[in-house]
């Protein structure tokens, strides 16, 4: 039986603000995967030759190539000249079996499609081809707790994310300008990926920015220098959203002016301050308009300061008012016109 759009965005709800919880009140236990790591080495394997291990590919009818109904947006990929390779966040919340994602999961993979791959990757269906492996993501308690098992679950998931870049760009890039993309633990993931395996080989030349965003990082961290520009390519973007005035208190010791932000209505990485009639465009998880106008921007060392927008659908979380969950969609309609930008920049 199809479950509904509606349907799946309230589980996933539910299954957000109840691993918020148990962070915020001490019962992390709650989180703990069931079976021990060694377990999560049994879990298949993607096959990245078979679309099926792909939550978005080119050459198949997926969520990333939607707009939202009542916008002006369109579908270009047909004609895009560049690609997006797009790294999603963490989908596996509550108690999982296993410390990564089950590939076989058929609820985990739809929560992928429906709400990041729709909400996040859709950004970049203007300017490229959007390609976003299915990977065995490491589950939520690795971000709340420092274990081995953490790392162990972190160093798998990168592997499969790192094993589908080399095919896609073995495969479907052959040669084409690209742009990577991603969020949250898909940012763990992308400057780890950049570092380690794109800013020292050729497929540097290529790459037309990294908009790895949702994780706090230093440039010397990615291997790239900061975008400074709105039309810059080559570079790194990122921001982390937090309720104007407020400090990060998660991953606190990574914050400070030398941390990577880049305000999104501006793309200058400097503190300057960006009013919100600068906004093209925000969208809810409902993905249903946009909305105008809806938030500022203001970087303040490292972090992004936003006046959070007065309307319903944009959460924030945790003692710090961590905007988090909607980095992505307070900011959609600049991403998808500064995408745009740079890859017609890189192009011409």
């Amino acid at each position: 039986m199809k479950i509904s759009l509606r349907s799946l965005r309230s589980r996933f709800k539910l299954l957000f603000f109840f691993a918020f919880l148990c962070v915020q009140f001490g019962c992390l236990f709650l989180l703990r995967p069931r079976k021990d790591f060694q377990e999560s080495k049994s879990l298949m394997p993607p096959d990245y030759t078979n679309l099926d291990f792909w939550a978005a590919h080119p050459d198949k009818k997926d969520p990333a190539d939607e707009v939202p109904p009542s916008s002006s947006y369109k579908d270009r990929q047909k004609e895009a000249q560049a690609d997006t390779f797009f790294i999603h966040p963490t989908t596996l919340l509550a108690r999982p079996k296993y410390w990564n994602g089950d590939l076989n999961d058929a609820s985990l993979n739809e929560r992928t499609n429906q709400g990041t791959i729709r909400t996040q990757a859709s950004a970049f269906n203007d300017c490229c081809r959007v390609y976003a492996p299915r990977y065995r993501q490491a589950a939520l308690i690795v971000f709340m707790e420092n274990t081995p098992e953490g790392q162990q679950a972190l160093d798998l998931a990168y592997e499969d994310v790192k094993a589908a870049f080399l095919y896609y760009m073995r495969t479907w890039n052959r040669g084409r300008p690209f742009i990577i993309a991603s969020h949250s633990q898909g940012t763990r993931h992308s400057v780890r990926l950049i570092k380690e395996v794109i800013a020292s080989s050729e497929y540097k030349k290529n790459l037309i920015a990294a908009y790895s965003i949702g994780f706090p990082y230093k440039p010397e961290e990615i291997g790239l220098p900061v975008c400074k520009s709105e039309k810059e390519t080559g570079c790194a973007i990122n921001w982390n959203s937090y309720e104007w005035g407020n400090s990060p208190k998660r991953l606190s010791e990574r914050y400070d002016p030398s941390t990577v932000c880049v305000n999104p209505l501006t793309w200058k990485k400097d503190e300057e301050y960006a009013p919100k009639s600068m906004n093209l465009g925000s969208i809810t998880h409902k993905f249903d308009k946009v909305i105008l106008g809806a938030a500022d921007a203001k970087c303040d060392k490292g972090a992004l300061w936003v006046h959070k927008p007065e309307m319903r659908g944009f959460p924030s979380l945790g003692k710090d008012d961590s905007l988090h969950l909607v980095d992505f969609h307070m900011f959609y309609g600049n991403i998808r016109k500064n995408a745009r930008d740079r890859a017609d920049q890189f192009v011409q």
